[in-house]
């Protein structure tokens, strides 16, 4: 099989904005950003199949939109090459270095040395074609509110696993048990790889859990998705729970926050990483 890689030349500031579209838009799982030279260079990886037409013509629909990321004499338009599958596989791994987040967590590819001092935590990525290695804003507050969330013992469920990159920091943050749900069969199957590497056991699968309660939820997803899981991801926290959610763009927090307090949750506290947002509830009382 032979993958399109689809480049896109942005200015600086617009390098997580077109990271965005190419992967929600398209259904991007691995997006590089190299920001080594100006412009900023934003690629993304699809199969070449027989959706690929309507992909690129959907992302180059989205990048128009977004007048802040254009660079002068360079349109927003994404341009196309193709490499076969071996080659895909290392083109991106240049990109993904060890990465400390918070206060003890150290994602690292496999074939990197972090260095870890005593008393860090090493969480070992290969995300193959699964979202998730550290990088992205989002996935680092996910990560810096669970090692505030999880104590000794806890149950989490981490929907939209992705890599597992979260499942896993949450179980070597001392969580007891672990659920991680991805939609994605190809996910599932990295984020067990994941978990194997790390030496963790993870209860994976690709639909929600049923008839269970964790005393710690995490979903890094996109804000629609969210929203139209709210009152699920509601249900899935204990009375005593805490719910983290993530992927929102700070122009969507409101319209997440609304639809929790629906839901039953209030809302605990928010961080932000330039544009984009966590969120924490608890369920309301009374």
């Amino acid at each position: 099989m032979r993958w399109a890689a689809l480049t896109v030349e942005i200015g600086r500031t617009g390098a997580l904005e077109a990271a965005e579209q190419l992967f929600y838009n398209a259904g991007i799982k691995g997006v590089a950003i190299d920001d080594t030279s100006t412009p900023v260079r934003v690629t993304g990886y699809l199969p070449e199949d027989e959706r690929l037409a309507g992909s690129v013509r959907a992302i180059n629909a989205a990048l128009t939109l977004l007048p802040s990321i254009g660079v002068e004499g360079i349109d927003n338009q994404a341009d196309v090459t193709y490499i076969e599958e071996d080659d895909w596989a290392t083109a991106w791994k240049k990109y993904f270095k060890p990465a400390r987040i918070g206060r003890r967590l150290v994602v690292t590819p496999p074939w990197e040395d972090p260095n870890l001092c005593p008393d860090e935590i090493a969480i070992v990525i290969d995300p193959g074609m699964a979202f998730g290695t550290g990088s992205h804003p989002t996935t680092r507050l996910c990560l810096e509110a669970l090692e505030d969330a999880v104590a000794p013992g806890a149950t989490v469920a981490d929907i939209g696993t992705g890599s597992g990159i979260l499942a896993i920091a949450a179980s070597k943050l001392g969580a007891s048990a672990v659920y991680a749900m991805d939609i994605d069969p190809l996910a599932v199957r990295i984020a067990g790889q994941n978990a194997l590497v790390n030496s963790v056991t993870l209860t994976l699968s690709e639909e929600m859990p049923r008839q269970k309660v964790f005393d710690v939820v995490v979903a890094n997803i996109i804000a629609d998705t969210l929203i139209e899981l709210s009152h699920v991801l509601s249900s899935l926290t204990s009375p005593r729970g805490i719910l983290i959610v993530s992927g929102i763009i700070a122009s969507r927090a409101q319209d997440v926050e609304k639809a929790f307090i629906q839901a039953g949750m209030s809302p605990v506290q928010g961080e932000t990483n330039g544009e984009w947002v966590a969120q924490t509830y608890h369920i309301q009382e009374g």
